[in-house]
């Protein structure tokens, strides 16, 4: 949740001023709306350090462990101390500089008079979900209860995202080793075979000629600030990441065979175990739709899935809100049709978002297996016919040496 602060008029013709916590400016808007009031300035509150550079705060994300901060502030909480004293408690006990002053400036905005879903929305990469849970414990009086919850969640991300990079480790050992064998003969071997092909006037063979070639473009001045300045822009697009940019390119990996299968599910397995963890903490449905679709990693699902809130307001169930969509697989909209039921609806949709996940599991895991006999095989196969093809061509020039 997000505060934002508002000029309006009520239907007496008297201007009031006021905050108001809401997903968005829209969502603000249409609240003061259903208020009866007349919005005339509408912008979100910024509280305390709110614009830290942008050093200071890539530095502070990656530092900050934000699973042990939840785990930490669920334990005092769930031991009965408040918020702030939790915040206060934790901020005396940090060893490092950085870690204290990311809390401080916790501890600062709800001073400020912030709530704490809105202070806590000043740590770098929190998801959006973990803050409507929040913002939902502080309107349920379940704040101590939440906290664990979000701990928990966080803690099982790290948990895939570790999984999924010990998996990543021996493929891309071999791609570097790859490149690193591929340098090794462009740069020390082709040089050394040269000469014997000159002085014998003989063709060198394909492979020698296309590394020869390789090695020519790589020593050119040109060829290396084109590389260099290559390096910059996609580093810069890295870090700017364009929301254009991020479109084109999520458009791209979804429409890859396999990958952007894995890729697809995973987001949506991500979406649905956002939207059960919201649900099964009295978030309403409109909103807990609103921030899943927000939290969905695919980029071009977002407006789609924020398009079945609309479904859902107007008055139509869920089951046909996932149907209208299109992004969903017969077997997740059954589960959903059976859970909307029974009223079953944040069980089976941790029960869909997990077979959702296998899925995409499965399949990342099947393109791992498949990248190391991959690039083993390119790898032979380009030393090998190196090795052929020389030992062809210098057998050649001995027989033309005898005769």
């Amino acid at each position: 949740m997000l505060r934002f602060s508002y000029t309006a008029f009520n239907p007496a013709g008297r201007q009031q001023k006021g905050q108001i916590d809401a997903l968005d400016i829209a969502d603000a808007r249409r609240r003061l709306r259903a208020d009866g009031l007349s919005v005339s300035e509408l912008k979100a509150v910024r509280f305390g350090s709110e614009k830290p550079d942008a050093a200071s705060a890539i530095r502070f994300g990656r530092a900050f462990n934000k699973t042990r901060f939840f785990a930490d502030l669920s334990v005092l909480m769930n031991a009965g101390l408040g918020v702030d004293q939790a915040l206060r408690a934790m901020q005396g006990a940090a060893s490092r500089a950085g870690d204290r002053q990311t809390i401080g400036t916790i501890i600062e905005r709800l001073s400020s008079g912030a709530t704490p879903s809105v202070a806590l929305s000043s740590l770098n990469g929190l998801p959006e979900d973990a803050l409507a849970l929040i913002s939902s414990g502080e309107h349920s009086a379940r704040l101590p209860h939440v906290m664990k919850i979000v701990a928990a969640d966080l803690e099982k991300r790290d948990a895939q995202r570790k999984q999924l990079i010990d998996a990543s480790v021996y493929p891309l050992f071999l791609l570097v080793m790859m490149f690193f064998a591929i340098g090794v003969v462009t740069f020390v071997l082709v040089p050394t075979l040269e000469p014997i092909f000159e002085s014998s006037g003989r063709t060198p063979p394909f492979i020698v000629a296309l590394l020869s070639s390789l090695r020519g473009a790589l020593a050119d001045p040109a060829t290396l600030f084109a590389i260099f300045a290559s390096i910059i822009f996609v580093a810069t697009f890295a870090i700017l990441r364009p929301s254009s940019v991020q479109a084109a390119f999520a458009v791209v990996l979804l429409k890859l065979p396999f990958l952007g299968r894995a890729i697809s599910q995973s987001a949506l397995a991500r979406y649905l175990q956002s939207l059960s963890l919201l649900l099964d903490n009295a978030v309403p449905l409109p909103d807990a739709l609103a921030l899943s679709a927000r939290c969905c990693p695919a980029i071009s699902f977002r407006e789609k899935l924020l398009s079945m809130r609309d479904v859902v307001i107007s008055g139509k169930r869920l089951p046909e809100a996932f149907t209208a969509s299109g992004l969903f697989p017969r077997g997740v909209v059954s589960l959903v049709a059976i859970g909307d039921e029974v009223n079953k609806l944040p069980t089976v949709l941790d029960n869909a978002a997990g077979v959702l996940r296998s899925d995409a599991q499965r399949l990342t895991d099947l393109l791992l297996a498949l990248m190391t006999p991959a690039i083993t095989i390119f790898l032979g196969i380009l030393i090998g016919g190196l090795v052929v093809s020389v030992m062809t061509a210098l057998l050649g020039i001995n027989e033309l040496s005898i005769q």
